[in-house]
């Protein structure tokens, strides 16, 4: 059987947002531009990958990513952002959202101050995770495209004991996809410790809010393992990497060896891919 595989394509290392826990700063990388973003989504899709999923630092602060969603839609695949919902407007919506398959928004507490101290925001940012998926919904009404939506949250010693239940219910969302805080030396180390929690807390927390796992709703767990070597990423220069040992490896460039190429360079276990429950099904097509 055929295995639908995501990519997760990290355009650029700008943030808006500080968060202590990020693992993606990407700090000696550099920018590609629109075209040769679009190259590296022909080359994957010519080697079966069916599903892009758009990260960063933040997507949206890259330059004409409408039009990049807009050419990955074109070629069929199915689209998905990772964002931290602050520069999601309504006007964004109505322009791009007919682009969009999956709509994944980051956001860690229903407390403000305790975004504020993991460096998620200046006090909003549940406030605006809770519009944006309003905002969604009534597109979806408008439109009659079903967006399915999720929420990511890490989880940290500053959040580990937080009961989140109502929060996430409000959000009205399809897939709740729950982090253990991941140590990646180079990236997050300087406040690793003071954040670092236990598999006990981490499985306590989950526990807590395994109620909300229902037919209309998923909650996905992750944990440090779960996390190593179950994932296709792209980083800003091009180049497939993979956390191995709490390092990040990279392979070379995609454009100058290929997809195939730059895939045997890395470590990557289609297992665990499936163990972490990496193909779902959420739309009525896939």
């Amino acid at each position: 059987m055929k295995i639908s595989l995501t990519v997760n394509f990290h355009l650029l290392k700008n943030c808006n947002f500080r968060c202590k826990f990020c693992y993606a700063h990407f700090k000696d990388s550099s920018l590609l531009s629109i075209e040769e973003c679009k190259q590296i989504l022909v080359e994957l899709k010519r080697n079966g990958i069916s599903k892009v999923n758009f990260a960063g630092g933040e997507p949206l602060l890259y330059k004409n990513f409408g039009e990049l969603l807009a050419f990955s839609k074109h070629l069929d695949f199915v689209t998905s952002i990772i964002s931290n919902g602050s520069r999601i407007t309504k006007n964004w919506i109505n322009e791009y959202a007919q682009f969009l398959d999956v709509i994944g928004i980051s956001c860690d507490s229903a407390n403000e101050d305790t975004l504020i101290n993991l460096g998620r925001g200046n006090g909003d940012s549940a406030l605006n995770t809770f519009e944006v998926f309003r905002l969604m919904d009534e597109f979806s009404l408008r439109s009659d495209k079903r967006i399915f939506k999720k929420l990511n949250s890490v989880v940290t010693s500053l959040n580990c004991n937080e009961d989140m239940k109502g929060f996430v219910r409000s959000l009205n969302i399809n897939r709740w996809k729950v982090f253990q805080i991941l140590k990646i030396n180079g990236e997050n180390e300087l406040h690793y410790d003071s954040l670092k929690i236990t598999e006990d807390e981490f499985n306590g927390f989950v526990t807590r809010h395994l109620t909300l796992n229902t037919e209309r709703m998923s909650v996905v767990a992750e944990s440090n393992d779960a996390m190593t070597d179950s994932y296709l990423m792209i980083n800003p220069d091009g180049c497939l990497y993979q956390n191995s040992e709490g390092t990040y490896i990279k392979s070379e460039p995609i454009l100058k060896v290929g997809f195939e190429k730059a895939l045997k360079q890395i470590s990557f276990s289609q297992k665990k891919f499936l163990n972490r429950g990496g193909v779902y099904s959420f739309l009525p097509n896939i």
